[in-house]
């Protein structure tokens, strides 16, 4: 009991210890993080590789964000009313 009690005290009461649970969680969460940015990289790296390779989807990402071929007359209708 004494040992066990021993134990816990060096353990739980060192900095040390509690730094180095400290470092591991924050390691774990790192790692995690890392993770999901590698995944979100690689689909980024495709979506890219397939813009490049389509006129057509490229052309249709930029009419989504507002952009018109010269020349081009763009109607704009009001919502009907309920």
């Amino acid at each position: 009991m004494l040992a066990s009690v021993g134990l816990l005290a060096v353990f739980f009461g060192n900095q040390g210890f509690r730094s180095l649970v400290r470092n591991w969680l924050e390691l774990r969460s790192l790692s995690h993080e890392i993770s999901s940015l590698e995944a979100e990289r690689t689909r980024t790296a495709v979506r890219l590789k397939e813009l490049r390779e389509s006129d057509s989807l490229l052309e249709r990402e930029a009419r989504k964000v507002g952009f018109s071929k010269s020349g081009e007359i763009e109607y704009r209708f009001t919502p009907p009313k309920k």
